[in-house]
């Protein structure tokens, strides 16, 4: 019995390091103390970024992103937000923008 869960303990070990290098595969090379991006960023979960930017009412630039929606009840529909950074926490969230179905569109229908 000890075998056996110690044998599970190492699989799942392994399953977890092999996920962990393929989100970074090739994502960024490092030149010295800086990290210098090769491809473009997408998220794991289909969000798109643009080379558009949403600029707030402070002056503040975000690049804005394109999420779609693969279930629930707006399944296929596309939206665009922003992540920002909290002033009070420093932590990171997506802000999504006001209307942000039409200003997707835009982008979309330009982009083809």
């Amino acid at each position: 019995m000890k075998k056996t869960i110690v044998a599970l303990i190492l699989l799942a070990m392994a399953v977890s390091a092999t996920a962990q290098e393929k989100r970074t595969e090739n994502a960024y090379k490092r030149e010295g103390k800086t990290f210098v991006q090769t491809s473009k960023a997408q998220a794991s979960n289909g969000d798109q970024a643009t080379a558009y930017v949403w600029r707030d009412s402070k002056g503040n630039e975000y690049p804005i992103i394109l999420h779609t929606y693969t279930r629930g009840e707006k399944k296929g529909r596309t939206t665009a937000y922003v992540v920002r950074t909290s002033g009070k926490t420093g932590k990171e969230y997506k802000y999504y923008l006001p209307d942000g179905e039409s200003i997707a569109t835009e982008i979309l229908n330009e982009s083809k």
